[in-house]
Formats: C-alpha cells, sequence, structure tokens
C-alpha cells in the first residue's frame, strides 16, 4: 500500500513538474503567448454576437445576445480545445521518453489541465465583464452546481476524445482533417443557437443523441433559472464521459505496447 501511494505522490510531482514545463514553453518567445487562442476564441464569440445583433437576432432567453452565445459556445469550443490538447500530450511525448517515470499520458494531462486553467479562468473573467459592463445580470450564475459539473465532465469526455482521436490518427493520418471538419460543425447540432426543446419532436429527437447538446443545456442551467431541462441527461453525459476515457486510456495502453506512435 506505501508502494502505490509512493508511486502516485511521484506521478503526481511529474505531472506538477509537466504543467511547468508547458507553461514554459509555451511563452518561450512572448509572454502569455497561451493566451492567444483564448483571445481567439473570445473574438470568435463576439463576432458571432455582433452578426446576430445586427441581423436582429431574436433572443431565445434572458436579457443578452452576448450572454446567451457566451454560454453555448464556450462549452464547445472548450470541448474542442481541451480534445485537441490531449492528442497533441500523447504525440509531444516523444522527446521525454528518456527521462525515467514519464508517460505519454503524464504529458496529456499536464496539457489538459494548463489548457483548462486557462479557459475557465479567462472565460470567468468575461462573464464578470459582461455583468460588471451592464450588459446582463445573467452573466452572474446562479447555481454553481451544474456549471461544475458540465465543465467537470466535459473535461472528463473531451480528455478521452483526446486520446481516441490521438489512436486513431496514428493509424489514419487522414483522420485528422475529418475530425477537424466534423468539431467546426458541432456548434450547429450542440444547442449552441437554439434552445432544443422549441424544435419539432422530429428534430429534437435525433439531436439528442449528441451529447454536446446535453452539456450546452446543463450548463446554461447554471445562468438561467427557467431554462428547459427535459432533454438532459446526466447519465447520458456520465457514462459518455467515463466510457470515452476508458476507451481512450485502453487505446493509449495499446498504442505504447505496439510502439505506434513513439
Amino acid at each position: 500500500m506505501n508502494d502505490f501511494f509512493m508511486g502516485l505522490l511521484r506521478q503526481k510531482n511529474i505531472i506538477f513538474a509537466l504543467i511547468i514545463r508547458e507553461f514554459r514553453v509555451r511563452n518561450s518567445k512572448h509572454a502569455f503567448t497561451h493566451l492567444f487562442d483564448i483571445v481567439h476564441t473570445v473574438f470568435f464569440i463576439i463576432a458571432h454576437w455582433l452578426i446576430f445583433k445586427f441581423a436582429g437576432r431574436h433572443l431565445l432567453i434572458g436579457d443578452s445576445l452576448l450572454t446567451w452565445i457566451t454560454t453555448g459556445i464556450f462549452p464547445v469550443l472548450y470541448f474542442r480545445s481541451i480534445s485537441i490538447r490531449a492528442a497533441q500530450g500523447v504525440r509531444a511525448s516523444k522527446p521525454l521518453r528518456t527521462i525515467p517515470f514519464v508517460h505519454p499520458l503524464d504529458v496529456s494531462i499536464a496539457k489538459v489541465a494548463i489548457e483548462a486553467l486557462t479557459f475557465i479562468g479567462t472565460f470567468a473573467f468575461f462573464f464578470d465583464m459582461i455583468y460588471v459592463s451592464g450588459e446582463s445580470r445573467y452573466a452572474a450564475p446562479f447555481n454553481l452546481l451544474p456549471i461544475l459539473e458540465s465543465i467537470a465532465l466535459l473535461t472528463l469526455l473531451a480528455f478521452g476524445v483526446g486520446l481516441v482521436n490521438s489512436f486513431i490518427s496514428s493509424v489514419f493520418p487522414l483522420y485528422t482533417l475529418a475530425w477537424s471538419a466534423f468539431a467546426r460543425v458541432q456548434l450547429f447540432f450542440s444547442a449552441v443557437f437554439y434552445i432544443p426543446e422549441y424544435l419539432p419532436p422530429s428534430v429534437r429527437y435525433w439531436i439528442s443523441f449528441n451529447p454536446l447538446l446535453h452539456f450546452v443545456s446543463l450548463f446554461r442551467t447554471g445562468f438561467y433559472q427557467s431554462y428547459p431541462t427535459h432533454l438532459i441527461s446526466f447519465s447520458y453525459m456520465f457514462w459518455w464521459a467515463i466510457g470515452t476515457t476508458f476507451v481512450g486510456l485502453v487505446l493509449e495502453r495499446r498504442m505504447r505496447e505496439a510502439s505506434l506512435a513513439y
């Protein structure tokens, strides 16, 4: 038992050291370079807000189109960003193979950790700015629990998807392009710009199989007390997150054993 806890403590220290290394590598040329991608995401949201605002888009709920768009786009882009970092971690671990006790999974966890902290911190500040500016009173969450549940499970799901993608792309390199195209259209199938309960039953049935739709809806319930919750299935999200992570870990182990990526 002591050996187990000693090994756990060792891996924790390794991951912490890798997080510091990752932060330094990302900012080796310019300070806070790692924030550029997040700033790009913020501009992406603002651009959509301006487009919908000038197009006269009808507000479905709340008092601000900016808050509505942000609460929808954030979970989807967070998922995409975390999954990319998880996959990159496996591929970027090659130069570190000579270091004892450092595994590809450790590098993946370190990249995901720093990306998650940066993403969450930036958007917490962004929501604060929306609220303080008087743009929307709904930018301040009334219930943090569903927001935290959504982010926690979404991080797990994205991590597992990243590991799965890393394995598939190591076997089929063109898969990366196909996944990139698929990830881009997720915005239109994940309840970002609409409320799924308001759609026709036949459409609502099919899009309800998309797990990201449930994550977006759960995330929004922390901001909008009257947001419809009929389609949200916590168990569906939970098992998607657990199942995908399990499959990802198995495939990552398979890559190590078969030397497909190293």
